[in-house]
Protein backbone atom coordinates (compact mmCIF):
# COMPACT_ATOMS: atom_id res chain seq x y z
CA UNK A 1 0.00 0.00 0.00
CA UNK A 2 1.18 3.54 -0.87
CA UNK A 3 0.77 6.58 1.32
CA UNK A 4 -1.88 8.86 1.10
CA UNK A 5 -0.65 12.01 -1.28
CA UNK A 6 -1.04 14.51 1.64
CA UNK A 7 0.74 12.63 4.80
CA UNK A 8 2.67 15.94 6.85
CA UNK A 9 5.92 14.69 8.53
CA UNK A 10 6.84 16.19 11.44
CA UNK A 11 10.65 15.47 12.57
CA UNK A 12 11.82 17.22 15.80
CA UNK A 13 15.64 17.86 16.14
CA UNK A 14 17.31 19.11 19.04
CA UNK A 15 20.70 20.20 17.59
CA UNK A 16 23.27 22.07 19.31
CA UNK A 17 25.41 21.33 22.17
CA UNK A 18 23.38 19.36 24.01
CA UNK A 19 22.19 17.27 21.45
CA UNK A 20 23.08 13.74 21.67
CA UNK A 21 24.94 14.01 25.49
CA UNK A 22 24.70 10.03 25.41
CA UNK A 23 26.86 9.67 22.34
CA UNK A 24 30.97 9.36 22.36
CA UNK A 25 32.28 10.15 19.09
CA UNK A 26 35.95 8.69 18.23
CA UNK A 27 38.53 11.08 18.89
CA UNK A 28 37.89 13.70 16.30
CA UNK A 29 34.65 14.01 15.93
CA UNK A 30 32.40 16.87 17.45
CA UNK A 31 29.41 15.23 19.26
CA UNK A 32 27.33 18.62 18.31
CA UNK A 33 29.11 17.93 14.04
CA UNK A 34 27.77 13.95 14.58
CA UNK A 35 24.18 15.08 15.84
CA UNK A 36 23.90 17.51 12.73
CA UNK A 37 25.17 14.57 10.43
CA UNK A 38 22.45 11.68 11.93
CA UNK A 39 19.75 14.78 11.57
CA UNK A 40 21.07 15.43 7.95
CA UNK A 41 20.82 11.82 7.01
CA UNK A 42 17.27 11.34 8.15
CA UNK A 43 15.82 14.43 6.82
CA UNK A 44 17.76 13.73 3.31
CA UNK A 45 15.73 10.67 3.38
CA UNK A 46 12.41 12.08 4.76
CA UNK A 47 12.45 14.56 1.73
CA UNK A 48 13.29 12.14 -1.27
CA UNK A 49 10.36 10.33 0.10
CA UNK A 50 7.81 12.39 0.04
CA UNK A 51 7.30 16.25 -0.66
CA UNK A 52 9.65 18.32 0.85
CA UNK A 53 7.07 21.17 1.44
CA UNK A 54 5.14 18.41 3.73
CA UNK A 55 8.04 17.83 6.02
CA UNK A 56 8.15 20.26 8.84
CA UNK A 57 11.39 20.15 10.76
CA UNK A 58 11.03 21.36 14.68
CA UNK A 59 13.97 22.96 15.82
CA UNK A 60 15.73 25.79 17.98
CA UNK A 61 18.97 25.22 16.48
CA UNK A 62 20.22 27.54 13.14
CA UNK A 63 22.57 25.16 11.84
CA UNK A 64 19.89 22.50 11.72
CA UNK A 65 17.37 25.22 10.27
CA UNK A 66 19.83 25.94 7.32
CA UNK A 67 20.44 22.61 6.89
CA UNK A 68 16.20 21.72 6.92
CA UNK A 69 15.52 24.56 4.49
CA UNK A 70 18.59 23.14 1.75
CA UNK A 71 16.33 20.85 1.24
CA UNK A 72 13.37 22.65 1.08
CA UNK A 73 11.53 21.31 4.16
CA UNK A 74 10.19 23.91 6.02
CA UNK A 75 10.76 24.61 9.30
CA UNK A 76 9.10 25.67 13.06
CA UNK A 77 10.39 27.12 15.51
CA UNK A 78 10.48 24.75 18.96
CA UNK A 79 9.40 26.03 21.76
CA UNK A 80 11.25 24.56 24.19
CA UNK A 81 9.70 22.30 26.17
CA UNK A 82 10.60 19.13 25.34
CA UNK A 83 9.68 16.48 22.46
CA UNK A 84 6.32 16.20 23.08
CA UNK A 85 5.76 20.04 22.72
CA UNK A 86 7.91 20.27 20.05
CA UNK A 87 5.50 17.59 17.93
CA UNK A 88 3.05 19.23 18.94
CA UNK A 89 4.05 22.40 17.27
CA UNK A 90 4.63 20.50 14.36
CA UNK A 91 1.30 19.10 14.14
CA UNK A 92 -0.02 22.69 14.51
CA UNK A 93 1.67 24.17 12.03
CA UNK A 94 0.89 21.30 9.35
CA UNK A 95 -3.02 21.25 10.62
CA UNK A 96 -2.68 25.26 9.28
CA UNK A 97 -2.85 23.43 5.92
CA UNK A 98 -6.04 21.61 6.27
CA UNK A 99 -7.93 20.75 10.01
CA UNK A 100 -8.34 17.33 8.87
CA UNK A 101 -4.54 16.25 7.12
CA UNK A 102 -2.95 13.51 8.15
CA UNK A 103 0.06 13.77 10.30
CA UNK A 104 2.63 11.38 11.19
CA UNK A 105 5.91 12.25 13.72
CA UNK A 106 8.72 10.73 12.65
CA UNK A 107 12.40 10.77 15.17
CA UNK A 108 15.23 12.84 13.43
CA UNK A 109 18.31 10.39 14.50
CA UNK A 110 17.40 8.10 12.01
CA UNK A 111 20.83 8.05 9.33
CA UNK A 112 20.36 4.64 8.11
CA UNK A 113 16.62 5.51 6.93
CA UNK A 114 15.63 5.43 3.06
CA UNK A 115 12.97 6.99 1.19
CA UNK A 116 11.55 3.89 0.83
CA UNK A 117 11.56 2.59 4.38
CA UNK A 118 9.60 5.67 4.93
CA UNK A 119 6.88 5.22 2.02
CA UNK A 120 6.38 1.96 3.24
CA UNK A 121 5.69 2.94 6.93
CA UNK A 122 3.59 5.61 6.03
CA UNK A 123 1.39 3.44 4.00
CA UNK A 124 0.97 0.66 6.45
CA UNK A 125 0.25 3.31 8.69
CA UNK A 126 -2.42 4.73 6.51
CA UNK A 127 -4.98 1.61 6.99
CA UNK A 128 -5.24 3.03 10.55
CA UNK A 129 -6.82 5.62 11.55
CA UNK A 130 -4.02 6.02 14.86
CA UNK A 131 -0.43 3.94 14.64
CA UNK A 132 2.65 3.40 15.97
CA UNK A 133 6.00 2.11 14.89
CA UNK A 134 7.97 0.96 17.75
CA UNK A 135 12.04 1.32 17.74
CA UNK A 136 13.63 -1.75 17.54
CA UNK A 137 13.65 -2.54 20.80
CA UNK A 138 9.95 -2.61 20.83
CA UNK A 139 9.72 0.27 23.70
CA UNK A 140 10.04 3.33 22.28
CA UNK A 141 8.55 5.04 19.14
CA UNK A 142 9.81 6.19 15.75
CA UNK A 143 6.62 6.95 13.97
CA UNK A 144 3.41 8.05 15.62
CA UNK A 145 0.96 8.89 13.45
CA UNK A 146 -2.88 9.90 12.78
CA UNK A 147 -5.43 10.32 9.64
CA UNK A 148 -6.71 12.98 11.53
CA UNK A 149 -3.72 15.31 12.34
CA UNK A 150 -5.25 16.89 15.31
CA UNK A 151 -6.07 13.56 16.74
CA UNK A 152 -1.98 12.93 17.30
CA UNK A 153 -0.77 13.46 20.84
CA UNK A 154 2.25 12.29 21.25
CA UNK A 155 3.68 10.86 24.41
CA UNK A 156 7.06 10.39 23.44
CA UNK A 157 9.60 9.16 26.23
CA UNK A 158 10.86 5.97 27.87
CA UNK A 159 8.42 3.33 27.30
CA UNK A 160 6.12 5.30 24.98
CA UNK A 161 5.30 2.59 22.62
CA UNK A 162 2.98 1.06 25.46
CA UNK A 163 1.36 4.43 26.12
CA UNK A 164 1.00 5.25 22.63
CA UNK A 165 -0.76 1.87 22.16
CA UNK A 166 -3.44 2.02 24.85
CA UNK A 167 -3.81 5.83 23.60
CA UNK A 168 -5.50 3.89 20.58
CA UNK A 169 -2.57 3.58 18.00
CA UNK A 170 -2.60 0.76 16.50
CA UNK A 171 0.88 -0.77 16.72
CA UNK A 172 3.07 -1.82 13.77
CA UNK A 173 6.01 -4.04 14.11
CA UNK A 174 7.71 -3.41 10.70
CA UNK A 175 10.64 -5.22 9.39
CA UNK A 176 11.90 -2.22 8.49
CA UNK A 177 15.13 -1.64 10.74
CA UNK A 178 16.31 1.43 9.17
CA UNK A 179 13.47 2.84 10.22
CA UNK A 180 13.52 1.53 14.07
CA UNK A 181 17.37 2.16 14.71
CA UNK A 182 17.28 5.53 16.12
CA UNK A 183 20.83 6.56 17.63
CA UNK A 184 20.81 7.66 21.40
CA UNK A 185 23.92 6.22 23.08
CA UNK A 186 27.01 4.33 21.47
CA UNK A 187 25.36 0.99 20.67
CA UNK A 188 23.10 2.63 18.82
CA UNK A 189 25.25 4.00 16.80
CA UNK A 190 27.09 0.78 16.03
CA UNK A 191 24.29 -0.76 15.00
CA UNK A 192 23.00 1.75 12.74
CA UNK A 193 26.64 1.72 11.34
CA UNK A 194 25.84 -1.83 10.15
CA UNK A 195 22.94 -0.98 8.63
CA UNK A 196 24.67 1.62 6.70
CA UNK A 197 24.51 4.83 6.87
CA UNK A 198 23.82 8.23 5.04
CA UNK A 199 26.86 10.18 3.32
CA UNK A 200 26.74 12.48 5.74
CA UNK A 201 27.19 10.38 8.84
CA UNK A 202 29.98 8.62 6.98
CA UNK A 203 31.60 11.74 6.41
CA UNK A 204 31.40 13.46 10.11
CA UNK A 205 32.94 10.14 11.24
CA UNK A 206 35.67 10.10 8.83
CA UNK A 207 36.98 13.13 11.00
CA UNK A 208 38.24 11.07 13.44
CA UNK A 209 41.63 10.83 11.63
CA UNK A 210 41.76 14.98 11.35
CA UNK A 211 42.18 15.74 15.09
CA UNK A 212 44.22 19.22 15.58
CA UNK A 213 47.41 18.99 17.57
CA UNK A 214 47.60 19.82 21.05
CA UNK A 215 46.93 23.58 22.17
CA UNK A 216 47.72 25.68 24.95
CA UNK A 217 45.19 28.56 26.67
CA UNK A 218 44.29 29.25 29.86
CA UNK A 219 41.18 28.87 32.16
CA UNK A 220 38.35 31.83 31.53
CA UNK A 221 35.57 30.56 33.31
CA UNK A 222 35.00 27.43 35.76
CA UNK A 223 31.65 25.92 37.07
CA UNK A 224 32.77 24.15 40.14
CA UNK A 225 29.11 22.82 40.11
CA UNK A 226 28.66 21.71 36.40
CA UNK A 227 32.06 20.65 35.53
CA UNK A 228 31.97 22.47 32.65
CA UNK A 229 33.68 25.36 31.31
CA UNK A 230 35.58 27.13 29.14
CA UNK A 231 39.25 28.18 28.14
CA UNK A 232 40.97 31.23 25.85
CA UNK A 233 43.64 29.94 23.39
CA UNK A 234 46.85 31.66 23.15
CA UNK A 235 45.75 32.71 19.28
CA UNK A 236 42.60 34.56 21.20
CA UNK A 237 39.61 31.78 20.72
CA UNK A 238 37.43 31.07 23.66
CA UNK A 239 36.62 27.25 23.66
CA UNK A 240 34.09 25.78 25.63
CA UNK A 241 34.74 22.31 27.48
CA UNK A 242 31.84 19.77 28.95
CA UNK A 243 31.78 18.63 32.31
CA UNK A 244 32.24 14.89 31.12
CA UNK A 245 35.80 16.15 29.26
CA UNK A 246 36.73 17.64 32.48
CA UNK A 247 36.09 14.92 34.45
CA UNK A 248 38.01 12.55 32.25
CA UNK A 249 41.06 14.64 32.85
CA UNK A 250 41.33 13.26 36.40
CA UNK A 251 41.54 17.46 37.42
CA UNK A 252 39.75 17.86 41.06
CA UNK A 253 39.26 21.63 39.93
CA UNK A 254 40.40 24.51 37.94
CA UNK A 255 40.82 27.96 38.45
CA UNK A 256 40.52 31.30 36.02
CA UNK A 257 44.19 31.80 34.17
CA UNK A 258 45.40 28.70 34.94
CA UNK A 259 47.37 27.33 32.59
CA UNK A 260 45.74 24.56 30.42
CA UNK A 261 46.98 22.51 26.91
CA UNK A 262 43.82 21.29 25.40
CA UNK A 263 43.08 19.06 22.48
CA UNK A 264 40.38 20.00 19.86
CA UNK A 265 38.73 18.18 17.50
CA UNK A 266 37.87 19.68 13.75
CA UNK A 267 34.65 21.22 15.10
CA UNK A 268 36.65 23.07 17.80
CA UNK A 269 35.03 21.30 19.91
CA UNK A 270 37.56 20.32 23.47
CA UNK A 271 37.80 16.59 23.65
CA UNK A 272 40.22 16.55 26.26
CA UNK A 273 42.14 19.00 28.55
CA UNK A 274 45.56 18.37 31.03
CA UNK A 275 48.15 20.37 32.62
CA UNK A 276 51.61 19.72 31.69
CA UNK A 277 53.31 17.44 34.09
CA UNK A 278 50.04 15.78 35.58
CA UNK A 279 49.28 12.92 33.25
CA UNK A 280 46.15 10.93 32.93
CA UNK A 281 46.03 8.52 36.13
CA UNK A 282 47.49 11.83 38.51
CA UNK A 283 45.31 14.19 40.13
CA UNK A 284 46.24 17.61 42.20
CA UNK A 285 44.67 18.66 44.91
Amino acid sequence: MTPTPDWHLVVPVKGGASAKSRLHPPTGVGREALALALATDCLTACCAGMPPARVLVVTSDERVAQMARGLDARVVADPGAGLNAAVRAGRDAALADGPSLPVAALLGDLPALRAEDLTAALGAAAAYPLAVVPDAAGEGTVLLTALTGAELVPSFGAGSAARHEAAGHQRLELELPRLRTDVDDDADLQDVLALGVGAATRRALEQSATTLPPMQGSVHSFDETTGAGSALLDDGREVTFTREVFAASALRHLRVGQRLSLDLTGEREVSKLWIVGIGDDQRIG
